[in-house]
């Protein structure tokens, strides 16, 4: 309804220039490099066109190709330091480009393994294919991990080629992964949530994120994750990422009023046997979670304005204490309580060395591990009297069956070869609450309630920030009040500007999400 009455406003002021827009708003959804975009933006603008007929058009999109290739595509993009990345896309042989289609991006697991000479990237691919939805499988590796911020900028641009051939529902575009992948879901979540509608998380472990020897890149905040629906799935036998490791954490997300619908496998093991008699869920939870592109609560935390800044229309732009800002002390969620009982086997792991076997990263305390002796740092070589040289191994390893009691492991210490039995403890006094996340590094968070025309906004390390603007979400022929920590920070009217309309257009290739205006706050102390 928004939309209406303001489209309407705009177009009063005439639609001259709405003449020859059609093929240069084409030429500009049809432009893939930063040059060709720059050019096709300024090319439109040339045109001095006025916003009505401007917005109108670029909401319309881009007009898709009827003899687009389907079924499997391989398929490359370059980052912007000229990394190429390679995915697979599986596109509905039934494609029709004149409606929208659903994308499902899975993540693999393993990702400390070397790089892949070819793909498949995901094993079995054949269960996970739709007819309805588009289904793609990127490639990670040790220099690219999920929870990098090359990815970010992978998965991202990806999409945004995607967009550009498929007539895609930008509302629903879900992440998802396994083991490894499952982790990385949870860290675009944490890092960059704005283009996907929800994450779902098979057999993995958010605290892989807790552990700078994964060399994460960036700090995870517990209520970034309020901004997206998340499903997960962990089985009780899976020797890596059993559901008693994992409740401490999804207790925690769930305390912090995060989405959560978690479906413990009580009798599965690392692997995604379970997919059969879960299938119906998963696709229950993606049918009922569309993204919604102009959320009215928004809430975000950075260590950074360079990267991780945003979350849909808002942006953080520079950081620092202001006097008079809200401390959030009622509101900080980032300490879990371990389960008393510890992990089946409690240790975690990063890379496989050069020189054979599997470097541990973090020991989890009540755990077999630790009980047995085990130390961070160690380097699995053996288990279960089978050579430990990759994560395949290891998988093999913890599910192989064994007749006498405990398993058997074999590390690499200072040199030294030393060999321990992992058997359950009979009692684990409960440890105390620990941090989740370490957050060494000062940040700036902002929460936000939009009512109407009225922004009310709290922050606390937050000096600048930007508000984008739609008219799909603000009524442009009325006044703007925005209110920071209580002091009015705006307030007026707001000039819609075109080429603002084009900038964040052509870096989210979003048509549901166009933004007419932007507005730069100070955060003033009373």
């Amino acid at each position: 309804m928004v939309l209406l009455a303001v489209a309407v406003g705009w177009l009063a002021a005439g639609s001259a220039s709405a003449q020859g827009l059609g093929p240069l708003v084409e030429a500009f959804w049809a432009a893939g490099s930063v040059d060709e975009i720059d050019e096709a933006v300024q090319t439109v603008l040339a045109l001095d066109p006025e916003i009505g007929p401007l917005f109108t058009r670029v909401r319309a999109g881009s007009s898709y190709d009827s003899n687009a290739l389907r079924g499997r595509q391989f398929l490359t993009r370059a980052n912007t330091d000229g990394v190429t990345f390679r995915y697979e896309a599986y596109i509905p042989e039934n494609y029709d480009p004149t409606r929208r289609y659903p994308v499902r991006m899975y993540l693999h697991g393993g990702v400390s393994r070397p790089r892949r000479d070819e793909p498949p990237f995901w094993r079995n691919a054949e269960p996970y294919l739709r007819d309805d939805t588009i289904v793609v499988f990127p490639e990670s590796w040790g220099e690219a991990m999920w929870w990098q911020a090359n990815q970010i900028e992978n998965l991202g641009g990806m999409l945004n080629d995607l967009k550009a051939r498929y007539n895609i529902d930008e509302n629903a575009v879900y992440l998802m992964g396994v083991s490894d992948g499952a982790t990385g879901a949870f860290y675009h979540a944490f890092k960059a949530p704005t283009p996907w509608a929800g994450f779902l998380s098979f057999n993995g472990h958010p605290v892989v994120l807790a552990n700078p020897s994964t060399g994460a890149d960036g700090q995870m905040y517990v209520t970034n994750l309020r901004n997206k629906p998340f499903f997960a799935v962990n089985g009780g036998q899976d020797r890596l990422y059993p559901i008693s490791s994992v409740l401490p954490f999804f207790q925690l997300f769930v305390d912090a009023g995060i989405s959560l619908d978690f479906r413990p496998k009580p009798e599965a093991g690392h692997n995604m046997q379970w997919w059969p008699e879960e299938t119906d869920t998963v696709d229950q939870f993606i049918l009922t979670r569309k993204r919604v592109p102009l959320p009215d609560r928004l809430v975000w935390e950075t260590e950074s304005t360079e990267r991780f800044n945003r979350a849909h229309w808002l942006v953080i732009t520079e950081l620092g204490t202001v006097e008079g800002e809200n401390d959030f002390a009622d509101d900080e969620f980032n300490q879990i309580q371990p389960a008393p009982s510890g992990v089946p086997i409690g240790f975690n792991t990063i890379g496989v060395l050069d020189t054979g076997g599997i470097q541990l990263i973090d020991i989890i305390q009540g755990s077999m591990a630790e009980v047995a002796g085990v130390q961070p740092g160690d380097v699995l070589v053996e288990m279960n009297d089978r050579p430990v040289a990759n994560v395949e191994d290891l998988r093999d390893a913890v599910q192989a069956s064994r007749d006498e009691p405990g398993m058997s492991v074999s590390v690499m210490r200072d040199g030294a070869r030393l060999s321990f039995t992992l058997v359950p403890p009979d009692t684990v006094p409960a440890p105390p609450p620990s941090e989740a996340f370490p957050l060494p590094e000062l940040s700036g968070r902002v929460q936000l309630l939009r009512d109407d025309n009225h922004i009310d906004v709290v922050t606390r390390g937050v000096r600048r920030y930007a508000l984008l603007l739609s008219p799909e979400q603000f009524d442009f022929t009325q006044s703007f009040r925005v209110t920071t920590n209580g002091r009015v920070s705006f307030e007026g009217m707001v000039e819609p500007s075109p080429e603002t309309l084009l900038r964040w257009a052509a870096r989210d290739r979003d048509r549901t999400m166009l933004f007419g205006a932007q507005l730069d706050i100070e955060v003033e102390a009373p």
